[in-house]
């Protein structure tokens, strides 16, 4: 496989990754009562899943980097913003809005 292939590969799951992670953290922090305590959370799953997925992410980024110069892996790094908007409407059991798509496709240009 070429390693500029790969490398935007690694990039596109980093960003996926990332989403999913931001995506998580939203709902954990939208389920979870004012003044809950650190170690209430270190014991909720829910949190060590959105860790592991940014660890994930950051381990992704950093092969692809391996694999492919910052100007290419960067940019497309950026994607999550794009990914998170879909996920995030769907973990929350509704459509992207109108307003949505726009700030996704003002991110995209």
């Amino acid at each position: 496989m070429n390693a500029t292939l790969l490398a935007v590969a690694l990039s596109l799951v980093s960003a996926g990754a990332y989403a999913a992670a931001a995506v998580a953290q939203s709902r954990l922090a939208g389920r979870t009562e004012p003044g809950t305590g650190v170690l209430r959370m270190l014991g909720r799953g829910a949190w060590w899943s959105a860790v592991g997925l940014n660890a994930a992410g950051a381990l992704l980024h950093v092969a692809a980097l391996n694999y492919g110069p910052l100007t290419l892996v960067q940019p497309l790094g950026a994607l999550t913003l794009v990914v998170a908007v879909p996920l995030g409407a769907r973990a929350a059991g509704r459509r992207v809005g109108r307003a949505e798509w726009r700030g996704t496709a003002l991110t995209l240009l």
